[in-house]
C-alpha cells in the first residue's frame, strides 16, 4: 500500500484517523465534503456518497495526475437512495428520468469520475455483499498482474435509506477511503490477502473490531500498524488479511 486517504463524520485528515485507529469507534453523523476543484455543473451531479468517494480518490490522484492509473470502485450498497427514489416513481406510475437512472447505477460514480478527469485506464466497479473490500483487492491484483504499475482502490458506503434499514446486518456508518496499491517487492512491508478453506475461528489476534462495519474494520487493519491479522468469515468462505514486515 503506497498511500491512503479517508473521510467520515468528524474524520477529515490522517492525523484524526491515526487517533481514531488507536481507539476505533463507529462514526456518527454526516461527513463534510468539499469538491472545490470540481466544476459546479459536474459537482451538482454528484450525490453525497459520490462526493465522498471522489474526494478520497482525488486526494491520492490530484487532477493533474493519474489519467492512466486504473481505479477499482468498491461499494456494498452504492447510492441506494437514488435507486429507491426510482422505485417509488415506478410504483406510482410516474415517468422515470433517464438522467436519474444513469446516476443511480452502481458504476455511476466511476463513470462520472472517469469522464470528469479524462481518464483512459480501466474503471472497475465491485459490489460483493459482505466481502466488498476483499473483492476489490482481487480486482486490483488482477489489474497489477495485467501490467498496471499501480491501482487506486476506493471503498465507500453509507447507511441504507429508512425503508431499507431493516436489511442492515452490521453497524451502519458513512465513510469513504482510498488506497494506492502496488506490487509487493522483496524486502518491502505490505499485506497479503488469502482465502481459507474454512473452519478457522477468530481469536484476539484476528477478530474484527466490535461496532464497525466491515469496510471501516478493513481500513483499521490497513492503517493500524500494530494490527497483524484480520479474519473475515462469511457463508461463502473465509478471508485472511495478514501484515507483512520488511
Amino acid at each position: 500500500m503506497k498511500a491512503w486517504a479517508a473521510i467520515a463524520p468528524g474524520l477529515q485528515n490522517q492525523e484524526q484517523w491515526s487517533r481514531w485507529a488507536e481507539a476505533p469507534v463507529c462514526p456518527v453523523g454526516v461527513t463534510e465534503v468539499e469538491l472545490s476543484h470540481v466544476p459546479p455543473m459536474a459537482r451538482r451531479r454528484f450525490g453525497h456518497l459520490a462526493r465522498m468517494a471522489v474526494s478520497v480518490a482525488d486526494t491520492l490522484l490530484p487532477p493533474a495526475l493519474g489519467a492512466d492509473i486504473p481505479v477499482v470502485w468498491v461499494s456494498r450498497y452504492g447510492d441506494a437512495e437514488k435507486a429507491l427514489a426510482l422505485l417509488r416513481c415506478q410504483a406510482q406510475d410516474e415517468p422515470l428520468s433517464p438522467t436519474a437512472f444513469g446516476l443511480s447505477v452502481h458504476n455511476a460514480v466511476g463513470a462520472q469520475h472517469s469522464i470528469l478527469r479524462g481518464m483512459h485506464a480501466n474503471a472497475v466497479c465491485v459490489a460483493s455483499s459482505h466481502c466488498a473490500p476483499e473483492s476489490g483487492v482481487v480486482e486490483a491484483v488482477a489489474l497489477l498482474n495485467e501490467g498496471a504499475q499501480e491501482v487506486l482502490m476506493v471503498c465507500y458506503d453509507e447507511p441504507l435509506p429508512d425503508d431499507y434499514a431493516c436489511f442492515h446486518d452490521e453497524p451502519a456508518a458513512e465513510f469513504a477511503w482510498s488506497v494506492l496499491l502496488t506490487p509487493l517487492h522483496p524486502g518491502e512491508s505490505g499485506f497479503v490477502l488469502q482465502t481459507l478453506d474454512g473452519g478457522l475461528h477468530a481469536d484476539s489476534s484476528t477478530a474484527a473490531v466490535a461496532g464497525l462495519p466491515h469496510g471501516l474494520d478493513t481500513l483499521h487493519f490497513l492503517i493500524q500498524a500494530g494490527r497483524e491479522r484480520l479474519l473475515r468469515t462469511h457463508a461463502s468462505g473465509q478471508w485472511m488479511w495478514e501484515r507483512l514486515h520488511a
